[in-house]
Order: structure tokens, then sequence, then C-alpha cells
């Protein structure tokens, strides 16, 4: 097969592994918040803040440094393998004597007993990461994602088993044990035939690579530190069932994130790296990649915020509708933070990596600045918060980050890039919620409105947004006539 066809043919697994887990994991949340308190959510963000954490030293980088590397010994992957073991095993003791004070720290004893349970996944993990690497080097995606979506399907399964049989927040736990062990056992089963592993350790076999990944360990530290602050605080100055009515939200943006972002950034990085010796031409294609992207996720995340209540009432039940008003402020920050990660490309691109590592440190300084002053008016106060923060800061990564490296592209071009489309989204917003509170209740239409709403919406923003679009429409029907 052509690396042409390994690249279409990974490109297609990988989005179909990703869409069908977030699918399910979406579902899982479905079925089990009508089993569970909204408290365990709570529970459960906080035990997974702390394994993100661990699972980032765990690593050391290596993943990182072994895509650097177009060969390698085995006695050097079998020395990383090891080594990432012990260190997995030291972290996971570190973990379970921590945990009675992490409990105390949040007041939630819960944690005593489900941060080292939890924890086993640290362990599971780190036993099949380094398998994961070889087959994505190989573009073995296709098996990547048959493993992916069998743990997945899997972990649904013992996931509702659980709450049925009144597990509680156990059937989180364990459910997602289950998915890391089931999808590690299959990769080591299947990584041991094209990468045997010897017993044998070396430090000095391993000295190169974990100095390429030391660095990138400290900048996944201070991303993941910057994007779970909100979750660290408010899970001290909150209430656990706070805490996980807000991570819900939280979770279901993100998933809208992830669904798409992925796709454009997979387009986007390649096409401009092609274009990083011209920077007319950079500055022409970057400014069109963040109006695609703004198009397309501003067109999501309104739909979403229109049809809030009949979202979250299909999805969590009714007992949750009343944060409808937070996965509406989520939207903005959801919408922002998309474009803000196209945007980012330019730091990849121009290999200006520097400028991304002091951007974080300014986040990390401060969101907890407006975290704070929003949680004195509550779950809604921080909500607003962060959708502020990143209208803000989109302003300020143009000063701060992208005047750095493309002197070229003036503000009020990249202003207006996507500010066409935010604007229009909110107009659609305000008018049609105007419709469906004139036409009554909600829960009598809860499908209807799906239906009538969403494509009002639609059909609203592909008029108001047709420049975008319309050049290319017509030259795709001119081809097809001619």
């Amino acid at each position: 097969m052509s690396l042409k066809k390994q690249a279409i043919s990974a490109s297609f697994w990988t989005t179909l592994s990703f869409a069908v887990q977030s699918l399910i994991q979406i579902l899982r949340l479905s079925i089990l918040t009508r089993f569970l308190e909204k408290s365990d959510f709570g529970l459960v963000a906080i035990v997974t803040l702390v394994l993100g954490f661990t699972h980032i030293f765990a690593d050391l980088g290596v993943s990182v440094s072994l895509y650097s590397r177009k060969s390698i010994s085995e006695k050097e992957y079998s020395t990383l393998y090891w080594v990432a073991l012990l260190l997995g095993l030291a972290l996971y003791c570190l973990l379970c004597l921590f945990s009675p004070f992490i409990a105390k720290f949040y007041q939630m004893p819960e944690l005593k007993m489900l941060i080292p349970v939890m924890g086993i996944d640290l362990l599971v993990t780190t036993a099949g990461r380094q398998f994961r690497i070889f087959k994505e080097k190989s573009l073995k995606f296709k098996s990547l994602a048959i493993i992916d979506i069998v743990g997945s399907v899997l972990s649904i399964i013992i996931a509702v088993w659980v709450a049925i049989e009144g597990g509680g927040v156990w059937s989180i736990v364990l459910s997602a044990l289950f998915a890391s062990f089931i999808s590690s056992l299959l990769l080591i089963i299947t990584g041991l035939r094209s990468h045997p592993l010897l017993f044998y350790i070396s430090l000095k076999e391993g000295k190169a690579f974990y100095k390429i990944g030391l660095y990138q360990t400290g900048s996944q530290i201070l991303d993941y530190f910057a994007s779970q602050l909100d979750i660290l605080i408010i899970g001290k100055v909150m209430a656990a069932a706070d805490l996980g009515v807000y991570n819900l939200i939280k979770q279901l943006v993100l998933k809208i994130y992830g669904l798409i972002n992925p796709i454009i950034s997979s387009v986007a990085i390649p096409v401009l790296a092609t274009l990083n010796d011209n920077l007319y031409l950079l500055k022409e294609k970057y400014l069109q990649m963040i109006k695609i992207s703004s198009f397309v996720n501003l067109a999501i995340y309104g739909v979403t915020a229109l049809l809030s209540k009949e979202i979250i009432t299909i999805l969590y039940g009714e007992s949750y509708v009343n944060a409808d008003i937070i996965l509406q402020i989520f939207c903005i920050w959801g919408g922002i933070t998309s474009i803000m990660s196209i945007a980012s490309a330019i730091i990849v691109v121009m290999g200006k990596t520097d400028v991304g590592f002091r951007w974080t440190l300014i986040r990390v300084i401060a969101n907890p600045l407006f975290i704070l002053i929003g949680y004195q008016f509550g779950l809604i106060g921080i909500a607003i918060s962060q959708s502020l923060y990143s209208l803000f800061f989109y302003t300020v990564y143009w000063k701060l980050v992208i005047n750095k490296i493309l002197k070229t592209l003036e503000y009020k071009e990249y202003l207006l890039a996507f500010l066409k489309f935010f604007l229009s989204s909110l107009f659609l917003f305000w008018i049609l919620t105007l419709l469906k509170t004139f036409l009554g209740e909600y829960r009598n239409f809860l499908w209807s409105n799906l239906i009538l709403f969403g494509t009002l919406y639609l059909l609203g923003y592909l008029i108001l947004n047709r420049n975008l679009y319309k050049s290319f429409l017509i030259t795709y029907i001119r081809k097809k006539v001619i």
C-alpha cells in the first residue's frame, strides 16, 4: 500500500474510532445519570484530575521521543518499557500514600478508596502504551481502532450492569478500568509479535530518549494544569454535586470539540507546513483555516446552545435540566476555544514551541483569577467567567503569539475571520429562542423542537454566511456541468 493510501486509511480509522468512542462515552453517561447521584460524577472528576497528572509523569515524554527516532534497538525499547513500568509502579504507590491527604483536602472521604482502585489504570495503561506507539508509527490504525472500539463497547456493558446492581460510582470506575485492561491486553498480545521484549534495563541506553522527553513533559504538565484549573478549584470550594454537574456539562462541550477539531487540524497543519517559507500565502491560508473552523464550530455550538434543554433532558434526564443555562454559556467557551486550537497550528508550523510554552504559563496564571471571580456567583458565574476568559484571550492571543510569529497578519483581519460567524450565531440564537418561548413548554415538543429548530438554525446560518462557500459551490457546479 502506498504512503498516500496508508495516510487516507489512517485518517479514516482514527476518525471512526474517535467518533464511536465519543458516542459510546456520551451514551454511557446518558444511562448512568439515570442511576447515579450528581455527587458521584464530582468524585470521578477529582479522581480523573489526579490520575491525569500521574499519567504525564509516567510517560516522561518518551512517547514523543519514540516518534522522533526512525529506528530503535531491541535493548533500547526494552529498557524504556521496563523503566516506564517501574516508574508507573512507584507513582501508583505514591497515589496510594497520598490518597488520604487528597480526600481530606477535598473533604471527600470516598477518595481514599476510589483513587487507589482507579490508580490501577496507571499500571494497565503504561503496560500497553509503548505497543500503541509502535502501531501508530507503522500506521496500523485499523488494528488500533478495532482494539479501542472493542474496549469501549465492553466498558459500557460493564458500566450499565454495575449501575443496575446498585454499584453507584463504582460503575464508572470499574468500567473505565475494564476498558483500559482489554485495550492494553490486546495491544500487548499483538505488539509482542513485532516487538518482543527482553528482560533488560540500561539507563545509558534510554538517556537520549529521556533528554528529548523531559521538556515535552514540562509542557504537558502546564497544559494539563491550565485546562483543569476549574475542576481543581471547584472541587475545593464547592460541593461534589456541583462539581459533578459542572463536569458533565464541560465534558459534553469537549466531546463536540473533540469530534470536530482533530479532523480540521489533520488538514490544517500539513497544508500550512508546506507554506512556512511564503508568509503571504501562509497568512491567506491561515485566515481561511480560522474561517472554516469558525464556520463549523460556531454552527454546532450555536445549535447546542439553542437546544440546550432538549439535549440535556435526552442525555442526562430532567433532573439536570436546570443546568441548561450553564451549557448555553459554555458553548461560547467551547466555540472560541475550538477556534483558538486551530489558530495555535501556527506555533507548530513555524516551530515556535517556546512561544507556545510562554503562552501556557500566562494561561496558568490568568485563568484562576477569572474562576475565583466567577465563583462568587456560583456555577453560572464560573461558566460566564470561563467564556469571558476565552473571548478576552482571543485578542490577547493575537498580541502575544500571532503577532510574534506572523507579523504580516493584522489584528483586524484576525478578528474579522471569526466575528461574522460569532455574531450570526448569537443573532439566530436570540431570534429562535424567542420563537421557542412563544410556542410554549419544551417538554411537550422535545423531539419536534430538535428537528424544527435545529433545521431553522442551520438554514439561517447557511444563508447568513453563504459568502464562505458560495464561490466554491459555483466552481464545483460549473465543473460538473462542463
